[in-house]
């Protein structure tokens, strides 16, 4: 009884449940109806999007990976593998740092400045590899790039021999929902062809947030 009790406290304390002080009872609480939305946006960007990955991945013959922001990482959410017999891939559900690579850049873009210094004195700008931007202040103009590029650039910053390039997927509400990226060994994306690629994958997640109601693109208000 007191296992029992101590749960339905605690999906109490969540929201999930509403306890009514008269007849002693619980009933469905308004965090369930929130957490339900979360789901269904959740999956509105992956029907979505899906897609928008297949083509992208068939024009840039790399892989394309969806991602979205939570607990202060980045969770893989959806793919689509490059032709390449040798590849990059990552099984889906996997979570990444939050400031792994081009996947990073894209939300730290999007945060308000106070979320991200809170961050980054809780968390650190980790050392993945010798190209990895560790110093807060190189960081935050590498940010002001991406806003003002739309897109943002990884050069075996968080695997060695690996690029990527990343662009947001924004809502009806100019928050940043996911993030689209292209990552391939460094042998196919020199520097020119990177910064190629990276703009065919702001053009793909433009037309994606267009079909998730965005008003104007790119926009960083915040992460939703």
């Amino acid at each position: 009884k007191s296992t029992a009790h101590s749960i339905l406290e605690t999906l109490s304390h969540y929201g999930l449940l509403e306890r009514d002080a008269a007849t002693k009872t619980y009933r469905l609480g308004y965090g369930l109806f929130e957490l339900g939305n979360l789901v269904a946006d959740r999956m509105e960007v992956r029907q979505v999007a899906q897609p928008f990955l297949r083509d992208l991945a068939q024009a840039v013959e790399e892989t394309v990976f969806l991602g979205v922001f939570r607990d202060d990482h980045v969770i893989i959410v959806d793919k689509e593998e490059s032709p390449h017999d040798v590849k990059i891939t990552s099984p889906l559900g996997r979570r990444i740092p939050h400031c792994a690579g081009a996947f990073g850049k894209v939300f730290h873009a999007a945060m308000p400045e106070s979320d991200l210094d809170r961050l980054i004195k809780r968390k650190g700008l980790r050392a993945f590899t010798v190209f990895s931007l560790t110093d807060a202040d190189a960081y935050r103009t590498e940010l002001e790039q991406v806003r003002s590029l739309g897109y943002a650039l990884d050069r075996e910053e968080y695997l060695a021999e690996v690029r990527a390039g990343g662009a947001p997927v924004v809502n009806a509400h100019n928050q940043v929902v996911a993030a689209l990226c292209v990552v391939g060994f460094s042998s196919r994306l020199p520097d020119t062809r990177l910064e190629q690629v990276a703009q065919q994958v702001r053009q793909a997640a433009e037309e994606v947030s267009r079909r998730l109601g965005a008003r104007g693109y790119p926009a960083w208000d915040g992460i939703g």
